[in-house]
This record gives structure tokens, sequence and C-alpha cells, in this order.
């Protein structure tokens, strides 16, 4: 089976965290014999159209096992929404028609988030009488089914086999189409081991593994360790990834008088970070809204109980054997679970983190994909 995966974004620029859960996703499908390449079309700013005027437009680039097929064109959208749209679509059109004539037709095609890959993939489909498989992932994902965006969300729905990276977006989907598959984020498990022998000592340390953007709210977890810490529990907090908001998080460490006990180390890969969970107790995620949080499992897979907001995508994964839930943006209620997980420390075993965490294993996730995508097929006629 050949399967071409289009995203809507991808590592790419600053903000290289961006996405790199597809890189993983299509690399575990070539790991268990699903031949699988990227069609990425990389929308660049209109803020320096002479740097767009003299870059390459098309290039392939050599991943661990597979190849990512690159086109680039102007990100139209502060213009328009239907201009960019329609732009977008035009442009794979003709990137998936150099894509063809390299590899010949795929199989499936897997577009992740509805606008404007999905859209897009399934104008190709249509095309090319191709099936096509749809996997939400943004946290903004309704707009794309409701208001100005309506019209273009529900022909995804109508021509692609739809599914989401967790039960909470899916029971929000029932809404909008009658069949939702359930297509979660996956974790190479193997990567992160557990440590029997970690133990509190002197100091309770804390890690956040994200993109430094707008939404990751760690202003938030700022204020709970200060509030800790004014209490007497010494808490160091180490925050691994990078971005945009690098030097706002600073300035707000600095501001909330936590400067010395935070320490940014900057964007990992999956070993190091695997290294960095050997010396931590537990991991926070701060943030508004999240579709799934894989570091949450990274974490689970290492031992680590998880202290996050409800955000709604850790909710999958979070219960009283693996972490704490807190209240969004509320300083106090996150203080009140990190001090809940402390207390309770010795009650979170590493053989249930590591269980759970399994449940989102690479291996198991690939299964998953392969009987949508069989599905894809058999409604296609094709199977």
């Amino acid at each position: 089976m050949k399967v071409l995966v289009i995203p809507s974004w991808y590592p790419s620029g600053k903000d290289r965290l961006m996405g790199q859960y597809h890189k993983d996703y299509v690399e575990a499908l070539n790991k268990y014999e699903i031949d699988s390449d990227i069609l990425f079309i990389e929308r660049m700013r209109l803020n320096n159209p002479l740097k767009y005027l003299f870059t390459k437009k098309k290039s392939i680039y050599k991943e661990n096992n597979y190849n990512v097929y690159m086109f680039r064109m102007l990100n139209l959208g502060p213009i328009s929404f239907e201009i960019q749209l329609k732009s977008y679509v035009k442009k794979l059109k003709k990137a998936f028609a150099w894509y063809v004539k390299n590899n010949g037709l795929p199989d499936v095609i897997h577009a992740m988030v509805s606008l404007p890959a999905g859209y897009a993939a399934c104008k190709v489909g249509e095309k090319y009488g191709i099936p096509v498989v749809v996997t939400e992932h943004s946290s903004y994902f309704e707009r794309f089914f409701k208001g100005s965006q309506k019209k273009y969300g529900q022909e995804v729905l109508k021509k692609s086999i739809f599914s989401t990276v967790s039960n909470y977006t899916k029971d929000i989907m029932n809404e909008y189409v009658d069949e939702c598959y359930v297509l979660p984020n996956l974790v190479n498990t193997n990567i992160f081991t557990s440590n029997s022998k970690r133990k509190i000592g002197k100091t309770f340390n804390l890690v956040s593994v994200c993109a430094l953007r707008s939404g990751k709210n760690l202003d938030v977890a700022f204020r709970a360790i200060k509030k800790l810490i004014d209490g007497g529990i010494n808490i160091h907090y180490d925050i691994v990834g990078d971005g945009y908001y690098e030097d706002i998080y600073k300035k707000s460490a600095k501001e909330e008088g936590v400067e010395k006990y935070v320490t940014f180390l900057g964007r990992k890969n999956k070993k190091e970070i695997s290294k960095i969970f050997e010396n931590e107790h537990a991991l926070i995620i701060s943030s508004e809204i999240e579709t799934f949080a894989i570091p949450g499992i990274e974490a689970m897979a290492a031992g680590l109980p998880v202290i996050s907001t409800d955000c709604k995508g850790p909710n999958e994964y979070i219960d009283d054997k693996t972490g704490r839930i807190c209240k969004v943006n509320d300083s106090e209620s996150m203080a009140e679970a990190i001090k809940y997980v402390i207390d309770h420390y010795h009650e979170y075993r590493q053989s249930n983190l590591v269980e759970r965490a399994c449940q989102y294993d690479e291996a198991h996730v690939v299964k998953l994909a392969k009987k949508i995508y069989e599905k894809a097929l058999k409604n296609s006629g094709k199977k």
C-alpha cells in the first residue's frame, strides 16, 4: 500500500516543533511497511516577498526513510481566505502531478487538518479517483464546520474518511459527521525509559516540552511555581522547546520572580528529551487548548506523572493513576495540582504510567491507520 501524506503544516522556519508529529507518523508508517512520503505546500509570509522571489519553488528532501516533496507559495490568507484556499488548491494539484511523475499514483491520500490540506486533497482525490483520509489536529477545528468556512469543511466531510486525534474531538465532530474515527498521535515509547530509582530529594523537578508560542501559557506555570516556592517548597522548572514566544516567556519568568528557578533548555531531539526526563519528577502542560499533547504520553512512557490544565486533549490519558488535572489559566489551581502530586508521589506506579503510554505506541497507531486506509479503499471500490 502506498500512502501520500499531505500536512497543513510541517516543521520549518523558527518553529521547528510545528508538525513534528507528521514526521514521526510517516516514519512509523514506513517502518511498519506502509510505503509513504510527504507532499507539503509551504506558505511563506507576505512580509518578505523578496525572500519568496529568490527561494526555490520546489524541492525534495530526504528524511530517515521517506521523501518530502515541497512546493512553496505566498501566504495570501491575510488578504483573503477564499483567494488563499483557491491558490492552495491550484498549487497542490500542480505539486501532486509532480509527485506522480516521480512516483506514480498513491493508493490513499492522507491529509492532516481539514483546511487547507484536507479540502485541497479532496479536490485532488476527486480528480484522480483516489480515496482521501483526513485527520483533524487543529485546536480550533470547529471553525472549519460553521460560519464562513462551513461550505469547505462540509465538502471535506462528504468526500473523505474523517478522523480526529482524540475522543473529545470525535464527540464534537459527531455533530457534523455521521462517522468519525479516532487516530491518536503516536509515540515511539521505546525511546523513553522509566527510572525505578527516581526519588524526590530536596528539589521537585518539573518539566514542560512544547513549542514556545501563544496559548502554551507558561506564565501561568510561573505564577503557580512562585506560590509554591513562597510556601517553602523547592522547585526547579525545565522548559524544552523554542519558538516565536521564547523571549516573551523568558521576560515573564523574570517578571514573576522565578527566573533563577527556571531553565530554558532549547529544542531537543527525542533521545535528548528522554535523557532529560531521567532527572525530572513530573511534566506540566499549561496550555489553553490541546487536541492531544504528545509530551504527556512521552513523559508517562518515562514513568513521569503529568500535571495538565483541563485543555481537553490530555484528559484522554490523565486520571488518578497518571497525574492531575487543574483549571485552565488558573495559577492557584495549578499550584494545588502540583502540591497534590508532590504529596502523593509514592502512589504513582511507573508500571501504570508506562502501560497507559503504550496504548499510543507507534505499532498500535499504525495498525489503526491501516484499518482506516483499508476502509477508504473499500468505500472507493478499490479493495
